[in-house]
């Protein structure tokens, strides 16, 4: 029933930045029939990622304005819409699926819902990730594992980035990941709530009952208990953030599939990785229990020393540096690689270089034009808040 309206759907959600893409079991279709009512559907074809008011919206659908307002307050309630609240009526707009639309239905997983998902990310860890330039997710590295920050980037240090310059509000809510495991059968041991939200998609999530708001204080304590329980932070692909994950290689997707590569270094986007210093490594291996990718691996045992030392494999070191604190004897350090990834700006200019490299805009219009556009259509306070979520 409907196979060909949600097809459809598949289909038009593969075209935003992020991707959804077709799977050989059909897992994606089922998913979209959970989240999406035909009508819904219909009107989710018509969306697009630019910020619209209902009356827009209701005239290319050509349907009742008051209907079409309701069905699309609606949607974004459902986390099926991205919402912009703006001072003439609230605009709505179409979101990725991962790192939107799937994440905003954490509190309807089940354990269908849950082993389905396993089939999307599988192939948009393939189609949509490997092997890509620009990445939907980069690693940023715990704060206490960078020395000399005064001549680190401001945005790979942790708790400069999350400040930002938007300063809050803040949320938290539960790791959708984590949640996957936990309707499966599966025993899960770290933190829950460990999902960050921040500026106008901290917003979101608090006002339709996703997430809940934290003070600066809150979600300093946050981030400590997260590097606690060895999460690696991946945030939001840009120098301004709208999210934060905090990962690891017992529930989260994303490392489920890095570590199916041989070089998954080549596959995240990180400014550091590590080096171990062989002088001063006892071998009382913290670190591998630390490390959430297998990069830090025994050598031979070194003269004078009971135990072996440990080096770093740099093709699977990922830059987190969870390992350099936890190492009694600091023989762990961080090192700027020499060609330093580039960061968008923010999410809409990430979004936008996205969809390029990945062939789904056509009659390309330049990051730098989009912006002016927004700010023109929409005035420059919510076009601000649209360029950052």
């Amino acid at each position: 029933m409907n196979n060909e309206l949600y097809a459809k759907l598949r289909k038009h959600l593969d075209r935003q930045p992020g991707g959804f893409p077709e799977t050989q079991s059909g897992a994606e279709i089922d998913i979209l029939r959970r989240f999406y009512t035909p009508e819904q559907a219909k009107i989710s074809l018509e969306m697009t990622g630019f910020p619209e008011p209902a009356e827009k919206i209701a005239r290319r659908l050509k349907a009742d304005e008051k209907k079409i307002e309701e069905s699309l307050e609606k949607m974004a309630k459902e986390g099926l819409l991205l919402r912009v609240h703006s001072p003439e009526a609230p605009l709505y707009a179409q979101p990725n699926f991962i790192m939107g639309i799937y994440e905003w239905h954490v509190n309807m997983i089940d354990r269908e819902i849950a082993e389905k998902v396993d089939h999307v990310y599988d192939q948009l860890l393939l189609k949509h990730w490997q092997g890509r330039k620009v990445k939907q997710l980069r690693v940023v590295p715990v704060d206490k594992s960078i020395e000399h920050k005064d001549t680190v980037r401001g945005y790979d240090v942790i708790r400069e980035l999350v400040r930002g310059t938007r300063n809050g509000p803040y949320a938290v809510a539960p790791c959708i990941c984590r949640v996957e495991q936990l309707k499966k059968g599966n025993e899960v041991n770290r933190p829950m709530e460990t999902c960050l939200l921040f500026g106008m998609m901290a917003e979101y999530y608090i006002e339709n009952g996703i997430g809940k708001e934290l003070t600066e204080d809150e979600l300093m304590e946050k981030l400590t208990e997260c590097e606690k329980a060895s999460l690696v932070p991946f945030s939001t692909n840009s120098q301004v953030i709208a999210n934060m994950c905090m990962c690891d290689k017992d529930s989260c997707q994303v490392f489920r599939n890095l570590r199916k590569f041989g070089k998954p270094a080549q596959e995240v986007h990180a400014a550091f990785s590590a080096i171990i210093n062989a002088e001063l490594c006892n071998g009382c291996k913290k670190c591998t229990k630390k490390c959430q990718i297998d990069a830090i691996v025994a050598t031979d045992v070194k003269a004078g020393k009971k135990n072996k030392i440990h080096e770093i494999n740099p093709d699977r070191c990922i830059g987190c540096g969870l390992c350099v604190a936890v190492c009694p004897e600091q023989a762990i350090s961080m090192h700027s690689k020499k060609v330093l990834p580039d960061v968008p700006e923010n999410p809409l200019a990430m979004n936008i270089s996205m969809a390029k490299e990945r062939g789904q805009l056509q009659g390309f219009v330049p990051y730098i034009v989009v912006k002016w556009l927004l700010k023109w259509k929409l005035g420059k306070e919510t076009a601000n808040k649209v360029i950052n979520m």
